[in-house]
């Protein structure tokens, strides 16, 4: 089937109709088509050389010098062999970012940094929202690794700094000092509202611990319970089994028992 080409001339159409004065106003989307016009090229061209490394996306084919399992020398490719030597060649190329690689060494320096409470929105569209990365703290966004890595970016590109390590330390320092300050005004606050009568809950770490040591305790009691009649039935097994019986009967009587008064209270 023949490529059909017609769509792409749809600015030149376009521009002949608005010459001839077939049509009076520009379409809307006229000055985009124009900036941005379609490709007219459909034929798929080799990337031979990554753009971003510089190496070569052909594997070069090496035959090995002895005998395969069939007694014979391989001289020349297979089929086999030529398409995994040239099936990335086609293939679009990786999109990197030198934020992406940024944002990987701070939160493996900084896990702890993950566990803060974030807005899924919080560092969306930040493009557009204007931030004057001059300095580390903005208006309207808390401090985190986003800012450390928007921080280092600012340095590199004004030459404040020669190379990207340097930017980095220096954002990330800027970053320690900010996080100090917070720190000490919170722990001054708290201290200062305890000073006045306040009372201050469990924090949710804190809630968690208590919540997991209730837990602890419970199994504590249930495994000291199981321990001691492990050791009464290695000191006399045929007490320690006969006193379980008459103990698991007792428990089933008094069963018995409550559910005939639960059973009376509703027919009353």
């Amino acid at each position: 089937m023949k490529i059909q080409t017609n769509a792409v001339n749809v600015l030149e159409r376009t521009s002949n109709y608005l010459n001839s004065g077939v049509l009076k106003i520009p379409p809307t989307w006229f000055n985009v088509i124009a900036k941005y016009p379609p490709r007219k090229q459909f034929i798929r061209e080799p990337i031979l050389n990554d753009p971003v490394t510089g190496k070569s996306r052909v594997n070069s084919l090496k035959f090995k010098d002895g005998i395969n399992k069939k007694g014979l020398y391989k001289t020349r490719a297979n089929l086999k062999d030529k398409t995994s030597g040239t099936n990335k060649l086609y293939k679009p190329v990786n999109l990197v970012y030198l934020e992406d690689q940024l944002r990987q060494l701070f939160y493996e320096q900084h896990p702890w940094e993950r566990s803060r409470p974030k807005i899924l929105i919080e560092n969306t569209n930040m493009s557009a929202r204007n931030y004057d990365w001059s300095q580390i703290q903005q208006l309207g966004k808390p401090l985190d690794g986003e800012s450390v890595v928007q921080r280092s970016l600012y340095l590199l590109k004004n030459k404040q700094c020669s190379s990207l390590m340097g930017a980095y330390d220096q954002a990330r320092f800027e970053f320690y000092r900010i996080r100090m300050e917070q720190e000490i005004q919170e722990q001054v606050a708290m201290e200062e509202a305890e000073m006045f009568g306040s009372i201050m809950g469990l924090s949710a770490i804190d809630f968690g611990i208590e919540k997991e040591q209730e837990v602890i305790r419970q199994w504590k009691k249930k495994v000291i319970k199981e321990t001691e009649l492990l050791s009464a039935r290695r000191a006399n097994p045929s007490e320690s089994w006969s006193k379980e019986g008459t103990v698991s009967k007792e428990k089933k009587n008094i069963e018995k028992v409550n559910e005939k008064d639960e059973i009376e209270e509703l027919l009353l």
